[in-house]
């Protein structure tokens, strides 16, 4: 998580410099956009982890639990505009559509039945969460507004 959203915070700044010149084309633009909205996104993520309580109290776990898995939820289905699709690029989408669905669904069955053993298991369980589902994520990202240098 951390990597990917430094690359993304240094491609961001190399961007900011090009848009003074006011000669940015429109594919650029599409990728500024995107590299905030991914910025924001793994922030997110992060703060997540970081908040993720360190307690064996289930009121507490489920509480922070509901904040992730309504992000994830979202996740999935937002933000779903990109370059027009060709039968080829149509088909990764929603194969792309189809791993994030899965691999959210597949999270929250494990949540389902979660019951804290120690105090840390929470907090480490929700940072792989996090890390599961980003991948997926950044996968279908890709197929909407791939970021290139």
């Amino acid at each position: 998580m951390a990597t990917w959203l430094n690359d993304y915070r240094a491609y961001k700044e190399a961007l900011s410099q090009e848009f003074e010149s006011g000669d940015i084309k429109i594919n650029k633009v599409l990728q500024y956009q995107e590299l905030l909205y991914r910025i924001d996104v793994l922030e997110t993520c992060q703060m997540l982890c970081k908040t993720a309580p360190i307690t064996m109290d289930m009121k507490s776990l489920v509480m922070h639990y509901q904040l992730v898995d309504a992000y994830i939820q979202n996740l999935s289905k937002e933000r779903r505009i990109g370059l027009p699709a060709d039968d080829k690029l149509k088909a990764s989408r929603e194969t792309s559509a189809a791993a994030l669905e899965s691999t959210v669904a597949d999270c929250r069955k494990r949540f389902s039945s979660f019951r804290a053993e120690n105090e840390q298991l929470y907090k480490r369980s929700i940072s792989t969460l996090l890390n599961t589902v980003l991948p997926v994520w950044l996968q279908l990202r890709n197929t909407y507004t791939p970021i290139t240098k």
